[in-house]
């Protein structure tokens, strides 16, 4: 395996920690408790921002291997959140957690399988 893919690995693993850390700050929420608390949206976005910047240091052969991952809307949340965080829609970030995330966490494990 070249340097840019022990550096895709390395990317994988951090999205996944992302992940992980957004699914530990949510385990005991409900959409109503985490639309009034504030302290835990704000460290859901910082690891969207952190997603977000990670997909986008993924080598060109990574991203061609898996074109069902839609890397635009991740990078595209990860700027609403970064520079425009009063417009960032709580209701869409509530149904980013519960619909996409664990979609992206199951392609990052395919992938991360598909590395070693």
């Amino acid at each position: 395996m070249g340097r840019q893919g022990r550096k895709d690995i390395v990317i994988l693993n951090k999205i996944l920690k992302e992940i992980s850390d957004i699914n530990r700050y949510v385990a005991t929420m409900t959409s109503d408790i985490f639309y009034t608390d504030d302290r835990t949206q704000k460290a859901v976005a910082m690891s969207l921002i952190n997603i977000g910047e990670l997909s986008k240091a993924f080598s060109a052969e990574f991203i061609a291997n898996d074109k069902t991952v839609p890397w635009k809307d991740i990078q595209s949340m990860r700027n609403i959140a970064a520079h425009d965080y009063e417009s960032f829609d709580m209701q869409i970030v509530w149904k980013t957690i519960q619909d996409d995330l664990p979609v992206l966490r199951e392609v990052m494990e395919a992938s991360q399988r598909r590395c070693k």
